[in-house]
């Protein structure tokens, strides 16, 4: 209830093989909407699917319409080029995943860090019968196949599901898994593409946020940017390695009720203080003050 919102998806035009740019200057001229939320990860101009910067131009200077973004993946050059490429045309750039994601940025103005939001309306604790004692739902890379390949190798079953380029499963089916899981497990190294960074670095994913939303506990690798948001031990575990990963496992499986405490105090800070309605409302007031 905080805005009207009209989306528009560059794909579906360029399916239809009509002009997407054309379409998306007519119809802002026709609404004339109080701000533009961008979200692309190529350089404009650089593939049907993202506007051209004459575009973004005319809606941002002729049309007199405030841009902002969100990025997700900062960590990475590729991204940081983009973003360095589209800031010209942006009066305010969200990012998440990072604390310092900026880093790579020739221009840093503008730019504030946030959470993950998540529509309560989907993600949310449904008090269901948790009978998966462990899951993990996400992609198979190398090393989280690993880990979950250690845990099958001592006797821990762990359902996988999920993965945008595998299983896909819709967003109403990944919330009632996590509203069946005990315990969820995640991953937080992400990698980057091209120096200086290292070849990974620590990030918090949305896996984080809808976990934590749907009432499972979080067992998560140490990862000083989810300590940002939440306190281990407190709102979710951390693990620093294969075995300690199993230790906590079988630890907090024999203790349950601490398991619960601790799902329980993720649920509830997420929806206090990282709720959706909590980050527009103050992407709108930076968005206020900035222009």
């Amino acid at each position: 209830d905080l805005a009207e919102v009209t989306a528009f998806h560059y794909d579906e035009y360029r399916t239809l093989q009509l002009d997407p740019d054309s379409a998306v200057i007519a119809l802002c001229e026709a609404e004339k909407p109080d701000c533009i939320c961008l979200v692309l990860y190529r350089i404009p101009g650089s593939h049907l699917s993202v506007p051209t910067f004459n575009t973004l131009n005319i809606l941002s200077t002729k049309l007199d319409i405030p841009i902002m973004t969100i990025w997700g993946d900062l960590q990475g050059l590729v991204t940081c080029k983009v973003a360095d490429t589209v800031t010209p045309y942006t009066t305010l750039n969200i990012y998440t995943a990072l604390l310092n994601g900026t880093d790579l940025l020739e221009d840093k103005s503008n730019f504030y860090y946030a959470w993950v939001p998540k529509d309560q309306r989907i993600f949310h604790d449904f008090n269901a019968v948790r009978d998966i004692p462990i899951a993990y739902i996400g992609s198979s890379r190398p090393a989280r196949i690993d880990a979950i390949k250690f845990l099958h190798s001592n006797s821990i079953d762990v359902l996988r599901s999920g993965g945008e380029r595998e299983k896909h499963i819709t967003t109403e089916e990944y919330c009632k898994l996590l509203n069946r899981v005990q315990i969820n497990l995640s991953f937080a190294r992400a990698g980057v593409s091209g120096p200086p960074r290292a070849p990974e670095v620590d990030v918090v994913n949305a896996r984080v946020f809808e976990t934590m939303l749907c009432g499972a506990m979080l067992l998560q690798q140490e990862s000083k940017e989810t300590e940002y948001f939440y306190t281990p031990f407190v709102d979710y575990v951390p693990y620093n390695s294969h075995m300690d990963m199993l230790e906590k496992i079988r630890y907090y499986q024999e203790h349950t009720d601490e398991r619960i405490k601790i799902a329980a105090s993720g649920r509830d800070k997420t929806v206090e203080k990282y709720s959706a309605k909590r980050f527009w409302t103050k992407v709108f007031e930076i968005m206020e003050e900035l222009v």
